[in-house]
């Protein structure tokens, strides 16, 4: 199908670029608009999820789905196409279990490397993203400080895993640019 103005297309790349590009254009204004801090962890949680899930991706793309969802998956893909039944719903893997895959690899994913503290880092990171995710009548406050490093490894480390073999090739030219681009911005504005 021919695109359209009447449709917008997303794939599990234009989701991490989209994410990244959110946390750049909000980058330089979290000094006058501190609320932004929301949008800037739920974006970072985000594309850290959509790049694990772009290298970790088999080519049947069961790799990134949940234990259940997989086995049900294969169980369809093997079965005899006339008797097969309708597609399955896919799961995707949670956050913490993608993560995991990723720390481990595979044959399709060479294994992440991070330090205790950026592993204690991500582990904010999503423990902050259900707290913003799941709003319940409550305030609390988030030193600022606190929130760099959090920040700082999730770019890292979509970074790493857009840049992979498995990943890269699938990413056109305009696509790593604007990447490259929202995340040095980012960075710069972090650092400021």
């Amino acid at each position: 199908m021919a695109p359209s103005d009447d449709y917008i297309s997303f794939d599990e790349i234009g989701d991490v670029l989209a994410s990244v590009e959110l946390i750049s254009s909000l980058a330089p204004t979290l000094v006058d608009n501190p609320l932004g801090w929301k949008w800037v962890i739920l974006a970072a949680h985000s594309a850290m999820q959509g790049a694990m899930v772009c290298a970790y991706a088999d080519s049947a793309n069961t790799s990134i789905l949940s234990k259940r969802s997989e086995r049900k998956m294969w169980a369809w893909l093997n079965a005899d196409p006339a008797t097969r039944g309708p597609y399955p719903d896919e799961r995707l893997s949670e956050f913490g279990e993608l993560l995991s895959k990723c720390l481990r690899g595979s044959h399709n994913c060479d294994r992440l490397v991070l330090t205790r503290q950026q592993c204690r880092n991500i582990r904010r990171l999503h423990r902050l993203r259900n707290s913003f995710t799941h709003f319940t009548p409550k305030g609390w406050g988030i030193e600022k400080a606190w929130l760099l490093p959090i920040i700082a490894v999730a770019l890292d480390v979509v970074e790493e895993l857009m840049n992979r073999s498995q990943v890269i090739y699938r990413v056109d030219d305009d696509q790593r640019e604007r990447l490259h681009g929202a995340l040095s911005t980012t960075r710069r504005a972090l650092s400021a």
